[in-house]
């Protein structure tokens, strides 16, 4: 094969790689102006090939890049260097409708032409890239903004992300936690369940709103909601956890307070008829199982409707709390004193016998007595109170019949 045939075939050889290149290809001479182009800068700008040879090239830079493509170009036709033209900047191309798109841009020296120097654009549309890296931002953004404390670890327990929300829930700032274990924030005595929960995480399984004890940096612990999640590459493969933390302290709170307002009556703090009820159904089923007896007592204040009318509901509101809590600081732990009516309580004393409950009745009068009421009148007064009894045994048929036969002793 002579040289010129060899020559032919390399010419051939590097059309085709030219023309078939992933990338756009424009070749521009030195005074600017477009010399060549491939298929896919067809397909990118939306122009045909007879449209663009012989053009500047400025043609597909829109208006406000121009100057600084011209800047570029300058530069590189002074230095003719394969460089990364759209390095550091944000370059767009200009189609043949008007649109635009993202692109990066590689400019690179070729042999002289009879008018100069040849420059080999290679243009990538990199509209895709740019989706991927908003949507990152995007999604990074969110993990920080957000309320919920987002932790990333590797699947050996390592912490690799931490946002700011973890910081203010677990008081450990991002410098202090990344490269720790993430059982740093769980209480001694309960990594055994994380241990679990982790190994139910590795074989693809999610945890959701599960409520744990975290360890705070300061010591203290505090009640969350986890959700637990494996995280995965674009193949699918599982290569770190998520972990999602919830503050359920204000819920707790509000949640331990809607069980004692269910419990408890809301003027006086002592437990409401319905709870007594329960005690003593209760109470009832240890009698009838194991043959425990309990006395049983109801309490009226005297002439409380006279104290209302006479001193007004808020004078007759203290002495209600005035008596229960004289009440229960007289009781034993294991007694129950609620209040079952207007001015009404029930005292329940388990395991003592008749002659116990006498005892402790009398005390109860001695201390209610004992106490001082001013109505906001100068005047010191005292109230007084009647006590009704009631055993409560294997043979109680009720807490009904148990109440009555109380209020009937009174």
């Amino acid at each position: 094969m002579s040289d010129l045939d060899n020559e032919e075939l390399s010419a051939g050889l590097l059309r085709n790689l030219l023309e078939f290149a992933p990338e756009g290809v424009i070749v521009v001479g030195a005074a600017g102006r477009i010399v060549l182009v491939n298929a896919e800068t067809e397909r990118l700008f939306g122009y045909g090939r007879h449209e663009l040879v012989g053009q500047a090239v400025d043609l597909l830079v829109p208006l406000r890049f121009r100057k600084q493509h011209r800047r570029h170009t300058g530069g590189h036709i002074a230095d003719p260097q394969p460089r990364l033209a759209s390095a550091g900047l944000e370059l767009s191309g200009l189609r043949k409708d008007g649109s635009e798109f993202p692109a990066e841009i590689l400019l690179s020296p070729l042999g002289p032409d009879q008018g100069g120097r040849l420059t080999y654009c290679a243009v990538r549309d990199i509209s895709d890239r740019k989706r991927a890296e908003d949507s990152a931002s995007q999604l990074v953004s969110l993990v920080e903004s957000s309320d919920d404390a987002i932790v990333g670890e590797t699947l050996d327990g390592v912490v690799v992300s931490w946002n700011a929300a973890a910081g203010r829930l677990y008081g450990y700032s991002a410098e202090e936690m990344l490269g720790r274990p993430v059982s740093i924030l769980t209480p001694l005595g309960e990594g055994e369940d994380l241990a679990a929960l982790l190994a139910r995480v590795k074989t693809g399984k999610r945890v959701v709103n599960l409520e744990a004890v975290g360890a705070r940096r300061d010591g203290t612990h505090v009640r969350v909601a986890l959700t637990i999640s494996p995280v995965r590459d674009g193949k699918g493969h599982m290569v770190g956890i998520s972990t999602i933390a919830r503050d359920m302290s204000a819920i707790v709170r509000d949640r331990e307070h809607l069980r004692y307002l269910a419990d408890h009556d809301e003027l006086t703090g002592a437990l409401n008829r319905r709870r007594f009820v329960r005690d003593l159904n209760e109470q009832l089923d240890r009698a009838r199982r194991y043959g425990e007896s309990a006395v049983v007592m109801v309490i009226d204040i005297d002439h409380f409707k006279q104290i209302n009318d006479r001193y007004g509901h808020p004078a007759g509101d203290r002495v209600l709390k005035m008596v229960a809590t004289a009440l229960a600081q007289r009781l034993r732990r294991t007694d129950t004193v609620a209040r079952i009516g207007g001015d009404e309580f029930g005292v329940l004393l388990p395991y003592d016998e008749p002659e116990q409950g006498q005892e402790v009745a009398a005390d109860l009068r001695r201390v209610v007595t004992d106490l001082e009421f001013d109505p906001v009148t100068g005047h010191r007064l005292h109230v007084n109170i009647s006590i009704g009894a009631a055993v409560l045994d294997r043979y109680t048929e009720s807490d009904e019949d148990l109440l009555a036969a109380a209020d009937k002793d009174m």
